[in-house]
């Protein structure tokens, strides 16, 4: 039964996100999410204009959380702060694998349609580099920060779509990882 909602944006947002972690996007239906919210089959087209705009802004939350958890300020050196990062990013990935899946894939939200959503992924790219760039000279930093977005988000695609290692390993690939991208400064 729908009942009058306070905030049915966050509210039909909030059941979309835990719905796709739950059934992925593909199950994903503005009326299942209507339902969960507990508002009327209508209340979704109130906020938005069909399916992949309500996806593209949980995408969007997931690149600013991503944001978040990568660029939080430790004081701490510039290679702890790139493994930090790295662990952050592959935490993300494996706790919320269809809320990442959803960031990157372009079958259901092409991003080059959504250009809030779009700064949000480039804002949380851009800070890696920065971390990045406190450990690599400035000549190399765009080439590092390919090759250290490419090593972590390859690893948690493979953690998440083929199980290859034990959760408890995040910390010391992450380390692994930063002390590759270290290896370009050389």
């Amino acid at each position: 039964m729908a009942y009058h909602h306070g905030d049915a944006r966050a509210a039909l947002l909030a059941a979309a996100a835990a719905m796709l972690e739950q059934e992925g996007a593909a199950g994903l239906s503005l009326r299942g999410v209507a339902e969960a919210a507990g508002l009327s089959r209508q209340a979704p087209y109130n906020h938005f204009a069909n399916k992949e705009a309500m996806l593209a802004e949980l995408a969007g939350d997931g690149f600013t959380e991503l944001l978040r958890r990568m660029d939080r300020p430790t004081g701490a050196a510039p290679f702890a702060r790139l493994v930090a990062a790295a662990d952050a990013y592959i935490a993300f990935g494996t706790e919320r694998p269809a809320l990442f899946r959803l960031m990157f894939t372009r079958e259901l939200v092409n991003l080059r349609r959504h250009p809030d959503v779009q700064a949000k992924a480039d804002a949380a790219l851009a800070a890696l580099s920065t971390i990045v760039g406190q450990v690599v000279a400035g000549d190399a930093v765009a080439d590092a920060t390919l090759v250290a977005w490419s090593l972590v988000h390859g690893y948690t695609d493979l953690c998440i779509e083929a199980g290859i290692d034990d959760p408890a390993a995040r910390p010391e690939r992450a380390h692994l990882f930063a002390r590759a991208v270290i290896g370009l400064a050389r």
